[in-house]
């Protein structure tokens, strides 16, 4: 009998281990995802939102556009050590275009060493640091511009940030449109890091890739918490990215709109190269993707 339950209980641990020799397999061979950034905005495209004009008068706007440029990636471990993560890897084009039904948008972020993490920084836009340096340095960063993110007199700089609103207001006598485009131009630098403290360990290994709960709220840019420098910001006196005191509190607001949540920390481990056939599966059948 005891051989019997013995031979029983080796045949299970021989299978277990075929499996998960099978499954590490499988992630190995692809590149397996880290860690996956959610970012739950506030609204949807197609909303309205309601923002003052510079008579302090409030305006319904339509939401047409709202997407920005993530750069320089980089986690903090438990032991205060940074992990930078390159721009051809992490770089990011965040467009509320593509979120799903929940305003959800997600980034994957790969080769991440294994280990415990206790923050996250990015760059809302690029660098001057980097946009002066390697083109080769900068190719999936060219990549993502071309998505509507370059100026047209000068296709080979950025645009870090786009929002853009109908107005749809019929009882205003002057009703203005909202159009931010933000980058450099001239003296006016428009780059900003995106510091955020996990309110948990985020832990990093090979048979998981766990998932970070991340809003972007689109109001705290013309109406921010006051305490971290930013003002109120009429949307009119919004343009082109011309610096003007509205111009350099808006830029300033960027620091206010995003906030972690909670981790789910055990989510099974997924390859990015799965993530990418699906997503061109579902361009392919539907005509857009989520």
């Amino acid at each position: 009998m005891k051989t019997l339950k013995s031979y029983i209980l080796g045949a299970i641990a021989a299978a277990l281990l075929i499996s998960c020799t099978k499954n590490n397999e499988s992630i190995e061979e692809g590149t397996h995802v880290s860690a996956v950034i959610k970012f739950y905005h506030s609204y949807a495209i197609g909303d309205e939102i309601t923002l003052t004009d510079s008579n302090n008068e409030s305006q319904t706007l339509t939401l047409n556009k709202f997407k920005f440029i993530i750069s320089d990636v980089m986690l903090r471990t438990t032991d205060n050590e940074q992990v930078h993560l390159p721009n051809n890897i992490a770089a990011n084009l965040i467009d509320l275009a593509n979120a799903d039904e929940t305003n959800k948008v997600r980034v994957y972020l790969t080769e991440v060493p294994f280990g415990s993490y206790k923050s996250i920084s990015f760059g809302l836009g690029v660098s001057q640091e980097v946009a002066n340096g390697s083109t080769e340095d900068q190719t999936r960063l060219m990549e993502l511009a071309e998505a509507d993110m370059q100026w047209t007199w000068n296709p080979n700089s950025y645009i870090f940030s786009k929002i853009e609103a109908t107005n749809t207001n019929t009882e205003t006598t002057t009703p203005k449109n909202l159009i931010a485009h933000v980058g450099n131009k001239g003296g006016f630098s428009s780059y900003v890091t995106i510091d955020l403290e996990f309110l948990e360990t985020l832990i990093i290994k090979q048979e998981i890739s766990p998932s970070i709960h991340t809003t972007v709220d689109i109001d705290k840019l013309f109406t921010p918490d006051e305490s971290i420098g930013g003002a109120k910001v009429p949307f009119d006196l919004l343009g082109h990215g011309e610096a003007n005191d509205a111009f350099n509190n808006f830029v300033t607001n960027y620091k206010e709109i995003f906030e972690i949540g909670h981790i789910h920390p055990n989510e099974p481990a997924i390859n990015l190269e799965d993530v990418e056939e699906n997503h061109h599966t579902e361009e392919t059948t539907t005509g857009h993707s989520h």
